[in-house]
């Protein structure tokens, strides 16, 4: 199950993620946090009926949604609005509902799109949650495009350029350790700082992009996200007996 989320910050424009949209599967069930709808209203308008992004549920204390009249709107759809006075971010709500919706983790995925920028706090309450149970699997940001990749799986990344970033980043959960394996970047692995960040602004070597060849990125102990450009194609999988 393709569940996903909309959530207010910055984000990326619809036009920006249809590398990703076209590459992922199909969509199951959409949510929108608090002004996520207004972001959800603009995609569907620019999509149309290639994705059916209208929500199956909308989550949030509403205290930031532009156009309110969206709530009439979707009058019908399922709510849940809570007030103002409360700890946890509309993001952080919508994210443990999603998981409910997908229950096996393993074969579902959830998108968050949105979430990037705008009040420092809620970003970092998102980073943040990917140190819990109720993270996305990948986030849409405004120009980046981030996976997480737990213990045990592999990402294969292309359609990018010499010129842009691909970095790894640690989970706020764990400072230092984990196992990483990578194969075709500037520099590899063996080069990566052994405490925080593992890896900023690397990118794919000169003969992986020569020979037309994805960068691997392997985890095989704890879990990483790995950040890159929005028009990267990404195909995420699970190693085999012999590369753990």
């Amino acid at each position: 199950m393709h569940i996903v989320i909309f959530t207010g910050g910055e984000a990326p424009l619809p036009h920006d993620t249809v590398f990703y949209f076209s590459h992922a599967p199909v969509i199951d069930k959409v949510i929108a946090a608090d002004s996520g709808l207004d972001l959800l209203e603009a995609y569907s308008h620019f999509y149309g009926s290639t994705y059916d992004f209208k929500p199956d549920l909308i989550i949030g204390d509403m205290d930031s949604l532009k156009d309110t009249s969206l709530l009439q709107k979707y009058g019908k759809t399922r709510s849940e609005i809570f007030n103002r006075t409360k700890d946890f971010t509309d993001t952080e709500l919508a994210l443990q509902r999603a998981v409910e919706f997908v229950g096996d983790r393993a074969s579902g995925r959830i998108t968050l799109v949105g979430g990037c920028g705008g009040t420092i706090d809620h970003f970092i309450s998102i980073y943040d949650s990917f140190s819990t149970p109720f993270h996305a699997d990948f986030w849409l940001g405004k120009h980046e495009l981030v996976c997480c990749l737990p213990a045990g799986s592999r990402l294969l990344v292309s359609n990018v350029r010499p010129d842009q970033r691909i970095s790894v980043a640690r989970l706020t959960s764990a400072f230092s350790g984990g196992g990483i394996r990578t194969e075709g970047l500037e520099w590899e692995w063996r080069s990566f700082r052994k405490n925080g960040m593992p890896s900023i602004s690397n990118r794919i070597s000169d003969d992986f992009y020569g020979l037309k060849k994805p960068v691997s990125i392997s985890v095989t102990e704890g879990s990483f996200l790995v950040i890159v450009p929005q028009s990267a194609v990404l195909q995420k999988d699970t190693l085999s007996p012999a590369g753990a």
